[in-house]
């Protein structure tokens, strides 16, 4: 790849999934992907690219998609910016549930989108894959909000859920006190274990469950629409029309709940309460309970 004064800003490796932005100035060579399909998405200026030898001034709002073993390359000027998105298995239809993954599927070549919806989404997939150790359920979500904006926009149908503007850490009810937000938590896991839930899903009530017994676990996504009897994308769907939140929001308003508790009523360091809810490191720990309560875990002790 050849560059002008500023090249590729950004580049994130998923499963599957490669996602990248380039600004100030970029070209590449001619090349062909053999099994990746990628979509180049204009999000300011004119991008100039090649594909299969016919050309396309690209505006920001048009995008166009290479399949596997499709030619192109694309050049930008200095006041221009692309976002540009590889994938392997296609996120449409029904692919996943028919187990048609690795079949190739035809798009249309040029597709249009929204540059700020998209320059938004990056930014907030960006701030989760490029924390200092994002946590495996924050990676998944991730991945498949990546995957849920891809069928959306490859389709032309909407997704019929906000999984897409998923983002790091703030929770059900966005930053209020965490004793409101555990609250609301614990009234709807008390409603949907009580007889009085008995139109919730049984089987989502036992993700319930199997969170609330286990939250400091590492959890993944497989494992919980497995307990669901969902696919993913369904389960995202159903979790977050059930709760108001996707499952990492909510297992992490509970750690932080969990987190208050120990601070009130022992002496265990920062550190301990950290590791002890299955946080990675300190940090995260901090900003996470900073983000719920508004404080950091220091000033919320000195409070009590």
């Amino acid at each position: 790849m050849s560059a002008g004064e500023e090249t590729m800003e950004l580049n994130m490796m998923l499963n599957g999934l490669e996602l990248w932005k380039a600004s100030g100035g970029f070209a590449n060579e001619p090349h062909v992907h053999d099994d990746w399909y990628q979509v180049t998405l204009p999000v300011r200026g004119q991008c100039h690219l090649v594909q299969e030898q016919h050309a396309y001034p690209l505006q920001a709002g048009l995008g166009i998609i290479a399949h596997p073993r499709m030619e192109h390359f694309f050049e930008i000027g200095s006041d221009s910016a692309v976002i540009v998105i590889k994938f392997r298995n296609p996120p449409v239809g029904s692919l996943e549930e028919s187990g048609g993954q690795g079949v190739q599927t035809e798009f249309r070549t040029t597709q249009t989108f929204d540059p700020a919806e998209i320059s938004r989404l990056f930014r907030g997939w960006n701030a989760i894959l490029l924390d200092d150790a994002p946590e495996p359920l924050q990676i998944q979500e991730a991945e498949l909000a990546v995957e849920t904006y891809l069928r959306r926009m490859l389709t032309g149908q909407p997704d019929g859920s906000n999984l897409t503007l998923a983002t790091a850490g703030i929770g059900v009810a966005g930053r209020v006190g965490a004793g409101l937000v555990y609250g609301q938590l614990q009234n709807l896991y008390q409603q949907t274990s009580s007889h009085g839930g008995a139109f919730i899903d049984p089987h989502l009530r036992r993700v319930l469950e199997y969170i609330h017994s286990d939250y400091t676990s590492p959890m993944d996504i497989e494992s919980m629409a497995a307990v669901a009897h969902q696919s993913r994308y369904h389960f995202m769907r159903s979790f977050k029309a059930l709760t108001g939140s996707t499952p990492y929001q909510y297992v992490l308003n509970l750690r932080v709940e969990e987190a208050t508790r120990r601070l009130r009523h022992t002496t265990d360091s920062v550190t301990t309460i950290s590791f002890g809810l299955g946080f990675s490191n300190v940090s995260q720990f901090y900003r996470a309970f900073q983000r719920v309560t508004g404080v950091t875990p220091m000033e919320y002790r000195n409070q009590m």
